[in-house]
């Protein structure tokens, strides 16, 4: 997954301007947790078959710096009120066409449809209360 084209203004303009979604946070956050994973298996590596290097003692350090960056972006993640169904079709646009996105892209259609039919069956619902409210009768009595 080549995220950093995603999110440098050299190569989509967009960013300039735009706020960070939801969903590309939880991609740094996830990128964030494989490059952990990666780092704490070349630390297993390194343990098993080392090269005397000094700086194999470092692996610990990324690992704990690693840790809070991972901790930091969910916070912001947690933090942020979410993406609309109309910002992931943009994010559909922005990268449907690039090689390795087909899965991703079919994975958020699947998404967009859940929270466009999640929204109108709320919107359904909140309808149906509000006309039992006003003729004073419940279907369920």
């Amino acid at each position: 997954m080549d995220l950093y084209r995603y999110f440098h203004p050299h190569h989509n303009p967009r960013l300039i301007s735009e706020p960070v979604r939801a969903l590309e946070l939880s991609e740094l956050e996830q990128a964030a947790t494989e490059l952990r994973m990666a780092i704490a298996r070349a630390q297993v590596r390194s343990k098993n078959a080392s090269l005397g290097l000094k700086s194999e003692e470092n692996y610990e350090e990324i690992l704990v710096a690693l840790d809070f960056a991972i901790a930091s972006i969910h916070q912001i993640s947690e933090e942020h009120p979410g993406d609309e169904p109309e910002v992931l079709e943009q994010m559909i646009d922005e990268r449907s066409d690039a090689p390795g996105w087909e899965n991703w892209t079919r994975l958020l259609r699947q998404r967009i449809e859940l929270l466009t039919h999640g929204i109108q069956q709320d919107v359904d619902s909140n309808h149906d209360v509000i006309e039992t409210e006003k003729t004073g009768t419940n279907d369920d009595e």
